[in-house]
């Protein structure tokens, strides 16, 4: 299967796809659809190319993925590319016959189009959604209601043949039942124009830069993909746009193979890491027998941990694709790399907004482990249902939640943060501790400031202030958990926890998540918290009041808990334990607390966000674990949490 095919052939839900051909009866004046399934020869039986040149540039292909182009420009624009002919006299009397002309004041893309009053049965007339589409804006009229009826169309078809959208693959034109890329005509044209493509432009025996060729050499590079500029002086040789064959020439033979090569890469080799699009670019050293079916196995490594939509529905289960298809590749002897591009497409050019290179496949089974260690920890701790909500979002988007962006008008630096984290992640370096806790400390206060239009932003429709700080304060500590399985985030040395007067169950917690003395001191002081919150909101419940459920979380600074603030926070625990009548089942707590304070407060490592992130990661321990009845301070019986 060639590469156009394989990304048309299936889709996510890997249901059956079809070519819809819209045929142009001249005898009977009518428009008829037809319907096939795709295979593996469809993309060359209809001569499918995708979009050709620039942005701006007028297409007049008969075969695209979407219907836009086929009931608007291309068969207007094609005639212009064909000889004289059957098939020109043909299109001129299908453009006469079905087509509207809105005039020379309408953009030529959208000056001819399909007469869907005369030839379909929509709610809407052409003129009537044209007016009111004018009326909010004019300038761009003519484009909206051309994208309004292509659209229309599209489903109008779905409906025909009973079908979903993302199962129609192609579109193509037939006049009289004769599909027009199958025409000797269509097939001549199509010739020339790839011809015309690369100019002959040899004055100055300018050489290829790949095989060092003279033979039809030129510096006009036009590939489908386009990450080289050609029109900026700032990138030419010397900043003279004359002198662009300084920096990439291609000869016929390498450009004709850049181009496949920018199709293969479009068409199988493109994914979703987190909404970010991204290509994943195999570097094979070692391997025989090598083809186009390989090179996407190699690129499909990443998908199940990638977050790209598919079934795999449990980290257990990524670890075991993962490893599958490696094995699979490794049984055939491949050896490669991963290059990783992470991209922005505006209009017809791409953006590179970075490239992640050498990237070892092997790390995506490393990192399935740590996902799933990590949860290890976790169901250990806290209710499986709690835990389970973690274990369906443990793959790469997860990340992207642990980085607070500005969804509208965010500045491009909160971007490359988290790419930037994904570059160290792939490569498995390790991450700055300031920037990873400065980013959870905002997504925090995102959450307990109810600001809106983050990534991280909740829908306050849907759950309440309270129980989304809480998930969220767990979602933080699992990331910081992952991390250091992962090795890309140094843990805590750890500490003797067994002359503190602790409960097994604290005493157990601490130890597996490996807290240093400092870590632990703060740790506790949340555990507190958690316990004087739980008695505050108890309490307001009851009495049926509004506002804050939790007011001892007033007295944490979101911006960061200096150490002078941990010690009045500290300070002002015990008056209120005595006051919600809990102090006696605490004071093993705070005394282990108080104790690792004094002992460490000259010496103090963390800073003021990674002081929040413990602090809270107490409370989110005492607020989230197994629910638990209170006996005493050593007795603690455990019960899954309903």
């Amino acid at each position: 299967m060639t590469g156009k095919a394989a990304a048309l052939y299936s889709n996510k839900q890997q249901r059956e796809r079809y070519t819809v051909k819209i045929n142009f009866d001249l005898i009977k004046e009518a428009i008829t659809f037809d319907i096939e399934e795709l295979d593996e020869n469809s993309v060359e039986k209809y001569l499918y190319l995708g979009h050709q040149g620039g942005a701006n540039k007028l297409q007049w292909n008969v075969t695209y993925e979407r219907c836009n182009n086929l009931v608007s420009q291309s068969l207007p624009t094609l005639i212009e590319e064909l000889n004289d002919g059957e098939l020109k006299n043909l299109i001129k009397q299908v453009i006469e016959a079905f087509f509207i002309d809105q005039g020379e004041n309408v953009n030529v893309r959208y000056r001819y189009f399909i007469d869907v009053d005369r030839y379909f049965d929509l709610k809407r007339k052409f003129s009537e959604v044209k007016e009111e589409i004018a009326k909010d804006d004019s300038k761009n009229a003519d484009k909206k209601t051309f994208e309004h009826f292509a659209n229309e169309i599209e489903k109008l078809c779905a409906e025909r043949f009973e079908v979903k959208k993302d199962q129609i693959g192609l579109f193509t034109i037939c006049i009289n039942g004769q599909a027009i890329a199958e025409n000797k005509d269509y097939l001549e044209a199509v010739k020339n124009s790839m011809q015309k493509e690369v100019p002959q432009d040899n004055k100055n025996a300018i050489s290829c830069s790949v095989c060092s060729s003279t033979d039809n050499c030129t510096s006009k590079i036009d590939i489908h993909t386009k990450f080289y500029t050609t029109n900026l002086c700032i990138f030419a040789h010397r900043m003279n746009k004359k002198n662009y064959d300084k920096n990439l020439v291609l000869c016929k033979k390498c450009h004709d193979r850049f181009k496949a090569a920018s199709r293969f890469m479009e068409n199988e080799l493109r994914s979703k890491i987190a909404g970010y699009d991204v290509f994943i670019i195999p570097h094979v050293i070692y391997g025989e027998n090598l083809n186009g079916e390989k090179i996407r196995q190699m690129a499909e490594i990443i998908n199940p941990v990638a977050g790209t939509g598919e079934s795999l529905d449990t980290v257990a289960k990524y670890r075991m694709e993962v490893e599958r298809r490696l094995a699979r590749l490794n049984e055939e002897r491949f050896v490669f790399l991963l290059n990783i591009m992470f991209y922005r497409k505006v209009q017809a050019s791409t953006k590179v907004q970075r490239m992640i290179q050498d990237v070892n496949p092997s790390v995506f089974s490393i990192l399935s482990d740590a996902f799933y260690d990590s949860l290890d920890v976790f169901y250990k701790y806290y209710p499986e249902t709690v835990v389970n909500n973690l274990d369906k979002r443990a793959n790469l988007k997860f990340i992207y939640y642990m980085h607070p962006i500005k969804l509208k008008d965010g500045n491009p630096t909160q971007f490359q943060n988290v790419l930037r984290t994904y570059e160290n992640i792939f490569t498995q370096r390790a991450l700055y501790r300031e920037v990873i806790f400065e980013n959870l400390a905002d997504i925090l206060t995102i959450i307990w400031r109810e600001k809106e239009g983050f990534n991280v932003s909740y829908n306050k429709t849907q759950t309440n202030k309270q129980k989304a700080f809480d998930f969220k304060v767990l979602d933080c500590m699992y990331f910081i958990t992952f991390l250091e399985k992962f090795d890309s985030l140094k843990g805590g040395e750890g500490m003797d926890v067994e002359k503190l007067n602790l409960s097994n169950e604290i005493a157990s917690y601490i130890k597996d998540m490996g807290y240093n003395e400092q870590q632990t001191s703060l740790f506790l002081l949340g555990v507190l918290i958690g316990a004087i919150g739980r008695e505050q909101s108890k309490r307001q419940r009851e009495k049926e009041q509004e506002g804050t459920y939790k007011p001892i979380l007033n007295k944490v600074n979101f911006n960061g808990m200096d150490k002078y603030r941990i010690m009045k926070l500290s300070n002002q625990i015990p008056s209120k334990l005595r006051h919600e009548k809990i102090q006696q089942y605490y004071e093993g707590v705070f005394s282990a607390h108080k104790y690792l304070l004094d002992k460490n407060i000259q010496n103090w490592k963390l800073n003021k966000d990674e002081n929040l992130f413990y602090l809270l990661s107490g409370y989110g321990y005492q607020t989230m674990k197994k629910k638990s009845e209170k006996v005493n301070d050593e007795e603690v019986i455990n019960y899954d949490n309903e």
